[in-house]
């Protein structure tokens, strides 16, 4: 079942990436001031293992080059308060860092996420996380690195990649843009083994 499902997610992801031009795929270059986001995510193996965690945000520019997006989110499941604290630095709208702090209420511990996304010539782009940073005891345990390329074609986005380090596997989402700011995404995760549903809208 995991290889028929690992096949399909591939096979989709290299059809677009045949006609396709490269996007973001987490949402890096954020364009507007606010944004909610609803991530619904479910164990591949355990149909009641299904965890609700939306979040919102507000992007503050502070100059060309660097913004600001204090974001609050709360798990359902647990209910769980996790306030973050979102950093974006771009070069010339080229090259994005995201500096992710996050603070989990629940467990009193703080944890630290990098993300970059750098635009390749002839409409190429590659993204990278490095999850877990710091876990809220150590610098580089449990940590996981991930590694991806996008691609997108009008209405339809998709990318994929593997995850390394904890939790090492394949990584593939699929967006569908229902307006310029506003779409639902797919993932599959193959190092947690799970799917994940997000709907997210944008605005001003």
């Amino acid at each position: 079942m995991k290889r028929k499902l690992k096949a399909l997610m591939f096979l989709t992801m290299t059809i677009f990436a045949l006609c396709a031009n490269a996007q973001v795929y987490d949402g890096i270059t954020q364009p507007t001031r606010y944004r909610v986001w609803v991530p619904i995510t479910t164990s591949l193996h355990d149909g009641d293992a299904t965890a609700v965690a939306p979040f919102i945000g507000y992007k503050q520019d502070i100059c060309e080059l660097l913004s600001v997006t204090p974001v609050l989110q709360y798990n359902i499941n647990s209910e769980t308060f996790i306030p973050q604290v979102w950093l974006n630095f771009n070069v010339k709208q080229k090259f994005y860092i995201l500096s992710r702090s996050i603070y989990d209420t629940r467990a009193n511990e703080y944890r630290h996420t990098l993300s970059s996304t750098y635009k390749l010539p002839y409409g190429f782009m590659i993204d990278a996380t490095w999850e877990n940073l710091y876990n809220g005891k150590n610098l580089c345990d449990t940590d996981r690195l991930q590694f991806l390329a996008g691609y997108g074609c009008k209405w339809l986005i998709g990318n994929i990649g593997y995850s390394c380090r904890k939790n090492p596997g394949l990584i593939a989402n699929l967006r569908f843009k229902v307006t310029d700011y506003n779409w639902l995404q797919l993932k599959y995760d193959g190092g947690t083994e799970c799917l994940q549903l997000s709907c997210a809208l944008q605005f001003n």
